[in-house]
């Protein structure tokens, strides 16, 4: 296990990763900081805890979107191979139709 000291709003952190994460943790690090960042420049002065907090609820309903738009995608994915098969069925059932005549 690695301790990888971060920084979030100008306060540091330690935190434990496994061995190779640590370059991930840094990348979750920079979004998280950007986004706080973000969120600080809308709500102006208010306190580091509640900072968290909206930044928190931000990054959730980002990932909600993102969950409910893979989840629209994989639907749409699912119909368009049943259609798929669905042509395909009907092009083996003529053809073997025809295969029949000749």
């Amino acid at each position: 296990m690695s301790k990888i000291a971060v920084t979030l709003y100008g306060r540091e952190y330690f935190v434990n990763c496994d061995p190779g994460e640590e370059a991930r943790l840094q990348e979750i690090v920079k979004l998280v900081e950007n986004k706080m960042q973000k969120v600080a420049d809308r709500a102006g002065n208010t306190t580091e805890a509640r900072l968290f907090m909206l930044t928190c609820l931000l990054l959730a309903d980002e990932f909600l979107d993102i969950r409910r738009n893979t989840g629209n995608a994989i639907k749409q994915d699912e119909d368009l191979l049943v259609a798929a098969v669905n042509h395909l069925q009907q092009r083996v059932a003529h053809i073997a139709s025809q295969v029949g005549r000749a």
